[in-house]
């Protein structure tokens, strides 16, 4: 439910805002934090992911760990790169960043809105690949109460460098300023601004893999989370009703990723999981989140390109009706052409890796 959660708030926050209903409007304030709910589910799996063999005294496979991200997140990306890259058609607006900043993942620094940006959080959720095996290898025997405190250090340290960066450039400009356009830039998109949803995924993992009891407690009274989630939500939409202040730049995302921890961990009890397995099309959707995120800026303009020449706005009924199924059809295409070939390739290179693993028959080991 939370991915469907976090795609839909994304879509909100990137479908044209002109001509909107004000309860669009409103609703779209907070489209932004759908990248921060994406943010602490992959804290949350792939903490759990890494934490789970270091909790039985076995040591993460780097390899294994790699191997199984590259085919997850690289193909899927690579085919809507390309289409970007050579179908100007389809672009929302021009692009503006050369293509090995996409294939770094650096496009994330110095990035102006333009085609294509939204793959700035890929950039952050590859640095997070990158880095939390390698913390999780150095740490692996340090105290749970130790990586708590680091972490939330870590949070501290990313509030005081948007502080810093906010003073810096932003407190003295005037409203009219065309150097607002690096807000964005300095303060939105960079990895070292957005590490409080990662941060609090990887907390909550550590909960469950390390205080099982703790997890089971307050999973199995939901509401206590969920309500405190709500909350803290709440608050964070006050915060940063004016998001380009200094309170709403310093306090917002980790209040943001706080609540959506807390909704995380309500979501995860075991009533909330059966109710919810019972929405129809519910799994379907969040197995489609990835492959709806990277196609559904082209596919709304797409859609709005091929009806405003019959007079047809953004918001007319007819418009609104056709992208919702266009944007489910090319993620469908994308994950059945595409992603599943790839992960399913991927256990044939598992299966391969472990057949080369093992000894063979009738040979001594050590």
């Amino acid at each position: 439910m939370l991915r469907g959660l976090a795609i839909l708030l994304v879509i909100t926050w990137h479908y044209p805002k002109v001509g909107a209903p004000e309860a669009f409007l409103t609703l779209s304030r907070v489209g932004w934090t759908g990248v921060e709910l994406f943010f602490v589910l992959s804290g949350f799996l792939i903490g759990g992911q890494l934490l789970e063999p270091v909790a039985r005294s076995e040591t993460p496979s780097l390899s294994r760990f790699y191997l199984r991200r590259a085919f997850r997140i690289l193909p899927s990306f690579w085919v809507v790169l390309a289409v970007y890259l050579f179908l100007p058609s389809l672009r929302e607006r021009a692009l503006e960043t050369p293509a090995w900043r996409f294939l770094t993942f650096t496009q994330n620094f110095g990035l102006h809105f333009n085609a294509f940006s939204h793959a700035w959080s890929l950039c952050v959720e590859e640095h997070f690949y990158l880095a939390l095996p390698l913390l999780v290898l150095m740490l692996r025997r340090a105290r749970a109460s130790s990586v708590v405190v680091g972490a939330v250090l870590l949070m501290v340290l990313g509030a005081g460098v948007r502080s810093a960066l906010w003073q810096h450039f932003f407190a003295n400009l005037d409203e009219s300023s065309p150097a607002w356009r690096d807000y964005d830039t300095l303060l939105y998109y960079p990895t070292y601004a957005r590490l409080d949803g990662l941060t609090c995924g990887v907390l909550l993992a550590l909960a469950r893999v390390y205080r099982p009891a703790w997890w089971a407690r307050v999973t199995g009274t939901p509401w206590i989370p969920g309500a405190l989630g709500l909350a803290l939500l709440a608050l964070a939409a006050w915060v940063g009703e004016v998001r380009v202040s200094w309170v709403s730049t310093v306090f917002s995302f980790p209040l943001y990723s706080l609540g959506y921890a807390c909704v995380l961990v309500a979501m995860a009890s075991p009533a909330a999981s059966r109710v919810l397995g019972r929405v129809p099309g519910l799994p379907l959707f969040a197995t489609l989140a990835f492959t709806v995120y990277l196609t559904h800026k082209m596919v709304i303009h797409a859609v709005h390109d091929a009806l405003a020449p019959h007079g047809l706005g953004a918001y007319d009924v007819v418009t609104v009706l056709a992208c919702a199924p266009a944007i489910l059809a090319t993620a469908w295409l994308l994950h059945r052409g595409v992603e599943r070939p790839m992960l399913r390739m991927r256990e044939s290179f598992e299966r391969a890796i472990g057949r080369a693993r093992m000894p063979s028959l009738g040979t001594p080991t050590s």
